[in-house]
């Protein structure tokens, strides 16, 4: 059976490489245990492992006794649909009828629109984000057994919440309530997932909320992790790595959580005679660039305008890593400047800012397959 996993998401046959922020984590657990609640919210490229993170601290910690910890994979919506996910998640997890949760907050006087469209009572004013949400965690908090229970939420992919004016309040509204709840001895401990760029976000929406949540951000895996989680995996499964392969493999995932389990996956099924050499991955190595560029890299660059294309041409045809602006201005070979699009493009996470006037492209993946499949000679327009 092929031990390695080729989507994001789902906690892979052998988990390594977090050991530093499972600690952070239990320590933040701790605190909130002793009455100083904490918050913390990580953040990455794609891919880098946030979300198996969220699993992984949720196997290890769901069974201690009087902690409860609640799993909210967040969705693009308004503040009503963020309590609902909230209400329904919390439901499933304590096995109670979700009536029975809206049934409670009408009682307390809380009246939010609720899926489909029309509110718990009409005799009762509509509450104010802030209030609607500090009253529904306390209510939820108030409902855990035990002699001095901790509540933990999970909210994944924070950034979906920050998609217009009305959602950008949200990290707001929960600062004020997880104030408010703390001050009121309610231990609550708040854990976020979020995109590269969410604290850029963060602050430029609502700058106060940056002070409750910490920011972790969290990194590729060492060499070292590597090797663990190909060949402890693989070798329960009576197929052996070769030692450049793996090298090859981190060098070109840089330690990508999944860019080396598409790439490990890809080689194992490839193994010849329970053997994965440098050949066997030379071999697999198109069949990858091929399944990533339908799972994503297409759908990235076809969303580049052309100018954009063109400057993804000159950085992927580059024999360096990093491009300057006026490298890349120059080889441009236009009158225009590159400035507008490059900003543009920093921001799609097409390409990375790595200093001032110093560019590259988001990993290097994404480069093969550029220099592999060459999208941009398709028509002939953007040759330079």
């Amino acid at each position: 059976m092929n031990p390695f996993k080729r989507r994001t998401g789902v906690v892979p046959s052998y988990f390594t490489g977090r050991e530093k922020e499972l600690k952070e984590l239990k320590r933040i657990l701790d605190s909130t245990k002793n009455g100083d609640s904490g918050n913390i919210i990580f953040y990455g490229s794609k891919g880098i492992g946030k979300t198996t993170l969220l699993l992984k601290f949720q196997e290890e910690f769901e069974n201690l006794d009087d902690v409860y910890i609640i799993r909210v994979p967040l969705v693009e919506g308004d503040f009503n649909d963020i309590y609902n996910l909230i209400v329904d998640k919390t439901a499933d997890f304590l096995n109670i009828k979700v009536t029975s949760i809206w049934n409670s907050i009408k009682e307390i006087g809380v009246n939010v629109p609720i899926i489909g469209g029309f509110t718990l009572s009409r005799d009762i004013p509509i509450t104010s984000p802030t209030v609607a949400l500090e009253k529904i965690l306390k209510l939820i908090f108030e409902k855990l057994k035990g002699k001095d229970p901790v509540l933990i939420l999970l909210f994944d992919d924070l950034q979906r919440i920050l998609v217009n004016e009305d959602t950008q309040k949200i990290l707001s509204i929960m600062q004020n309530a997880l104030v408010e709840l703390n001050i009121a001895k309610k231990k609550i401990m708040f854990v976020a997932t979020g995109s590269y760029d969410i604290f850029s976000k963060i602050v430029e929406y609502t700058d106060s909320a940056v002070r409750i949540f910490d920011p972790y951000e969290l990194g590729p895996l060492s060499f070292e992790d590597t090797k663990k989680a190909i060949n402890i995996p693989s070798k329960k499964e009576g197929v052996v790595f070769d030692d450049e392969v793996i090298k090859r493999i981190y060098n070109v995932s840089e330690g990508n959580p999944y860019y080396l389990q598409v790439i490990a996956h890809n080689c194992f099924n490839e193994a010849d005679n329970n053997k994965v050499t440098v050949h066997t991955f030379e071999k697999s190595f198109p069949s990858i660039l091929s399944f990533l560029a339908q799972r994503e890299f297409k759908t990235m660059y076809e969303h580049a305008s052309n100018e954009e294309k063109k400057i993804l041409a000159i950085i992927s045809q580059s024999n360096t890593e990093v491009l300057s602006y006026n490298e890349i201005k120059i080889k441009y070979n236009t009158n225009s400047e590159p400035s507008i699009f490059l900003k543009s493009m920093v921001n799609k996470n097409l390409l990375i800012k790595e200093s001032r006037g110093k560019y590259k492209l988001r990993d290097k993946m994404f480069k093969e397959y550029l220099k592999t499949f060459k999208p941009y000679e398709e028509n002939g327009s953007l040759t330079y």
